[in-house]
């Protein structure tokens, strides 16, 4: 085998093997090495790989190709992609010690981009998450009071982007404080509940097993998937293709590439009668799966193949996560390394049917005889942004506004353009095009969202006002007693991540002070806590924090002349939301607020 015994502890994501511990690449808290004899033996996959080579498509009238998703990943570790629907999902990845999850639209079955994180009332690394009808959901989080290598499974539902009714599904399903229960799959009806456990770890290391909802709506005692499945190394991240037909599944077993390898097994018809009939006699007795098979490269490397899915038919569309960059020399300038993710996707070769259509939808609209065979879909390929810029406490339209467009994921400006005496502006944009635009004043701060519309959608003019403050509250999401290592992404008035990373956010705010410095006499900062702590302690803290955001900024360009700081620590807390979540209130109260005090005269 190319690796043995690897558990990264600290996050969701347990893989585990037969002898020693060892870490490819992504440094945990810490690491536990429990005496498993599994006697591991994998055998060599000796099949033949999938010939991607351009001779071989050329005469193909259909052929996979396996690529990176674009705009998703980074040197850090993507995990894996849950799907809600087919233009959403949600990417769990790595942000420094926390494993932690994000809303993704799918742009194109090739490239995404993050639009805002998860947020719910658990503290610690939530894992992956399995998604049914209304929004329901299952998932997978490792609870910060508990033992670094433990995991659960808990449900609940997404509202937006926060996780509300958020229950443990007990000791049925999970098996205590040191056992680990994760990577959840729940079948297209939801009545079924695959995951991974180490409740067999003395014999089997980790094993799938699934448990039925039973008409209480209670879930049976879990079952193990039986041994055509689960060998004598580990299986982990299940999924259920929607036609309930496949077991997709990783394993470093049965008959690998190497290392960890996505595999697929049929799901036999009597098993869903069995599910339909709650015969957990038989359930308990028989084994449902059968026809492993490997996914064969290039989707199986010599490295690790991890949480295949999928928002539709797996041979159509298939996600996964693998780790084949990891030691890339050029990782970083390409964005990308650790676990990425990738897509197979299954291209058909267009028709001339197809192409006629798809020439109609980009504008390139048919003349003579091929017009009367097509109809004329009017959809133009771009659109009309247009809004007024306010400021936010009087409500009045700000004149002379700059308003900024830069196409994501690039950081040079693509437009620009100042509002005019009625506080007006107006750009045209390219649909199919992601961009984020920003508007400041030079008395005031900023603000910034990120627009994207479909390229066949018919929509001629998109109208958004930008409201900007004369005081900025930085969300800049430290860990309860952290003063100089942020969480990656800033959070939004309710507590949530968004999409821009702290770095991107104070890279903004450091161009709108040098755009206006001749116009400040000095900015203040005042830095706040949570109430965790006594009030010496967390004055020092909140201090602190407002150092390490001033030395960013002077490491930005900015003056250290006019910048001031000072801290409040928990003497101004945030009034709490009803029924907003404790964990969810003191995140919203670490922060920074800052003032422009403009020069007189």
């Amino acid at each position: 085998m190319r690796k043995s015994t690897l558990i990264l502890t600290a996050f969701f994501l347990l893989l585990l093997v037969s002898s020693s511990c060892i870490n490819q690449r992504t440094q945990p808290h810490s690491f536990v090495c429990p005496v498993v004899e599994q006697n591991c033996s994998p055998q060599v996959w000796s099949g033949i790989p999938y010939d991607t080579s351009a001779e071989a498509v050329s005469v193909q009238k259909k052929y996979f190709v396996f690529e990176p998703v674009k705009q998703l990943n980074t040197p850090n570790d993507e995990w894996c992609l849950s799907f809600i629907t087919a233009k959403q999902a949600v990417l769990t990845f790595a942000d420094e010690n926390q494993q932690r999850a994000m809303l993704v639209r799918m742009l194109e079955d090739n490239r995404a981009s993050l639009e805002s994180g998860v947020g719910g009332p658990l503290d610690g690394s939530m894992g992956a998450f399995s998604f049914k009808k209304n929004n329901e959901v299952v998932f997978s989080a490792a609870l910060a009071e508990n033992l670094p290598a433990s995991s659960e499974l808990f449900s609940g539902k997404l509202k937006g982007n926060v996780l509300v009714d958020v229950i443990s599904f007990g000791p049925e399903i999970n098996g205590g404080a040191i056992s680990w229960e994760s990577h959840p799959a729940l079948s297209a009806d939801g009545n079924v509940l695959f995951f991974a456990s180490d409740r067999w770890m003395d014999t089997k290391g980790v094993d799938l097993w699934f448990s039925i909802r039973l008409a209480d709506g209670t879930w049976s005692e879990p079952v193990n998937c039986g041994d055509s499945i689960n060998s004598r190394c580990d299986e982990i991240t299940p999924f259920v293709s929607r036609d309930g037909k496949h077991l997709l599944f990783s394993s470093n077993g049965h008959e690998t590439v190497g290392g960890y390898d996505i595999f697929q097994a049929e799901i036999n018809n009597t098993f869903w009668t069995a599910v339909k009939q709650q015969d957990q006699k038989t359930l308990k007795n028989f084994n449902f799966f059968s026809n492993v098979r490997n996914l064969r490269p290039p989707l199986n490397t010599p490295f690790d193949e991890i949480f295949p899915s999928s928002p539709v038919d797996e041979d159509s569309l298939l996600y996964y996560s693998s780790n084949q960059f990891a030691n890339e020399p050029a990782a970083i300038i390409l964005r990308r390394g650790g676990f990425d993710i990738f897509v197979r996707r299954n291209v058909v070769k267009e028709s001339k049917d197809y192409t006629a259509k798809k020439k109609i939808a980009e504008g390139d609209v048919p003349v003579g005889d091929e017009a009367k065979k097509q109809p004329v879909i009017d959809i133009s390929p771009t659109y009309e942004l247009e809004g007024t810029v306010y400021n936010d406490k009087t409500k009045q339209p700000i004149e002379g506004a700059n308003v900024i467009v830069k196409e994501i994921p690039e950081t040079n400006t693509y437009k620009d353009t100042k509002s005019d005496r009625f506080g007006h502006y107006s750009f045209k944009l390219d649909k199919g095009r992601e961009y984020d635009i920003l508007a400041e004043a030079r008395n005031l701060f900023f603000s910034h969202f990120s627009l994207r519309i479909d390229a066949l959608d018919t929509v001629k003019k998109v109208s958004q006002n930008i409201y900007i403050s004369e005081e900025l509250t930085l969300r800049i999401n430290f860990p309860t007693d952290k003063w100089n290592t942020p969480y990656k992404y800033v959070l939004d008035s309710n507590g949530v991540e968004t999409s821009f990373t702290w770095e991107k956010e104070l890279d903004v705010l450091a161009d709108n002070i040098k755009n206006s410095k001749e116009l400040i006499d000095k900015i203040i900062f005042v830095g706040h806590t949570d109430d965790v702590g006594s009030d010496d302690y967390n004055m020092q803290l909140g201090q602190k924090r407002v150092e390490f955001i001033i030395a960013q900024l002077i490491k930005r360009g900015v003056s250290a002349q006019i910048l001031e700081g000072k801290s409040a620590g928990e003497s101004e807390l945030i009034k709490q939301f009803t029924g907003e979540d404790i964990r969810m209130w003191r995140k919203r109260c670490r922060r920074v607020e800052l003032r422009k005090v403009m020069k007189t005269g």
